[in-house]
């Protein structure tokens, strides 16, 4: 499948926009939690910790979502990494959420609905992170980042 410049500046743009919103709002969601919890108790405990990885990743992911809306090539490298991640982490999901064993406060029904529903929902980020991975390696993609802006 062939893509004209326009179609490629569009999909880059847009998967800028998306790695800036979604990891700020990642970012502001662990800061308000943070200062819902008073930095108190089991949960200020947890926050804080999260605080530790989760505030390094969201800026990581703001700065190539920058970086891809300037065409900057190691924004193209870094969000190949972020999509293997991605891909990687949804796979290891999806494999725990199926060898979760049956429940004693569900019935067999709702167990399976539930399960099959979360392992669906964990097919997003894979979804997402290949779809990434072979569009970013695309030669008309590389081609746009060594072109120098």
């Amino acid at each position: 499948m062939h893509h004209n410049r326009a179609t490629i500046d569009g999909r880059i743009k847009v998967t800028g926009m998306l790695a800036i919103t979604c990891n700020a709002f990642a970012a502001f969601g662990i800061l308000v939690f943070e200062f819902q919890s008073g930095g108190h108790g089991e949960m200020g405990s947890f926050y804080r910790d999260t605080m530790v990885w989760t505030l390094p990743f969201a800026g990581w992911g703001i700065a190539t979502g920058i970086g891809l809306l300037r065409a900057w090539r190691w924004a193209r490298i870094s969000t190949l990494i972020f999509s293997g991640l991605l891909a990687a982490f949804g796979i290891v999901a999806a494999v725990a959420i199926l060898r979760i064993p049956g429940g004693v406060d569900a019935t067999r029904t709702q167990f399976i609905i539930s399960k099959a529903v979360v392992t669906l929902l964990s097919l997003i980020p894979i979804t997402a992170g290949v779809a990434w991975l072979v569009f970013f390696t695309r030669k008309e993609v590389k081609a746009y980042f060594q072109a120098g802006r």
